[in-house]
């Protein structure tokens, strides 16, 4: 008896010490209530655990169904917090064996915030992303939309978990804190530009719009952003490095290109490297073509005529 109570104890800690929020429920005929839940859960609602236990599971997650207790499934809802705030969620409802002699059925749900993401989406629909993602509070990244773009600054390196400050000049770190602390006092988009630390030798001026993700209590708890352009600070990049930038902004990748111009992913390939600096006339223009931009643009000692 006291191993098992040992167990439980140590699993109990476990689950208050994840990340991800979850709440075990108990379903008793047709009332669905919490009977515990996790630090991160309590964070996400607003609500301590001790408050937590006990609520009616209808009053936080919506259009929760007692009667679907028993069932395994993922599906997408709203959450309400204790500051009447309505957060979408991602809800994945798992059913419970217990063998632990808690009276009716116990299921545990895992919660995902979805509000950073949705506001990233309603991004995509109002403009041209470049790229797109989410920071935590300590600004490291947590979430990449359209991966190979920032691989333009740093190949072969994953950035999940990097800190998102290093890639921004130390010259801009006051102004880009100043407006993330004036987005979060005032709930509302921040819009800035800022020049990149010199990635993979080249600096560039950003134009990123950053909107603050508050929890439960009301704390920041993550920064949701989109990238919509990238310009060089000055004109001595290569061809190559111009070529991975104008493929970003379309939306291209060598793939793509080599099947809308007839080129070899060898030879884009190659021109992307740098280890072909000057194209033939004819594939120079149809790259800058599929890319709607002028051969000048790509490879300035390229001329028409030429």
């Amino acid at each position: 008896m006291h191993r098992g109570t040992a167990h439980l104890t140590l699993y109990q800690h476990i689950f208050s010490l994840l990340d991800q929020p979850m709440a075990v429920i108990r379903v008793i005929r047709d009332s669905a209530t919490i009977l515990e839940a996790n630090q991160a859960f309590s964070q996400l609602t607003g609500y301590t655990t001790e408050h937590l236990r006990g609520r009616p599971v209808n009053g936080i997650i919506e259009q929760y169904s007692a009667n679907s207790a028993s069932r395994n499934y993922i599906r997408e809802t709203f959450l309400h917090t204790k500051r009447k705030r309505r957060k979408p969620i991602q809800i994945e409802h798992k059913a419970i064996q217990s063998d632990c002699g808690e009276e009716g059925t116990l299921a545990l749900a895992l919660i995902e915030d979805l509000s950073a993401k949705r506001w990233i989406e309603e991004q995509y629909e109002r403009n041209k992303v470049l790229i797109s993602g989410i920071v935590d509070s300590t600004f490291h990244i947590r979430f990449l939309r359209d991966f190979y773009a920032p691989m333009l600054f740093v190949p072969d390196q994953r950035l999940e978990d990097e800190n998102f400050l290093q890639f921004i000049s130390e010259t801009e770190y006051k102004r880009i804190n100043e407006a993330l602390e004036a987005s979060g006092k005032f709930k509302k988009m921040n819009d800035i530009k800022v020049r990149t630390s010199k990635l993979s030798g080249v600096e560039l001026e950003v134009t990123l719009t950053f909107m603050p993700i508050f929890d439960g209590f009301g704390k920041i708890k993550e920064y949701a952003f989109v990238i919509w352009d990238l310009l060089p600070v000055n004109d001595t990049i290569d061809s190559a490095m111009r070529l991975k930038i104008w493929m970003a902004k379309r939306d291209m990748s060598a793939n793509q290109l080599s099947a809308a111009t007839h080129i070899s992913l060898q030879t884009i390939s190659k021109l992307r490297n740098g280890k072909i600096a000057m194209p033939q006339r004819l594939t120079a223009e149809l790259i800058a073509s599929e890319l709607k931009v002028e051969v000048s643009e790509i490879w300035p000692e390229v001329r028409k005529g030429r």
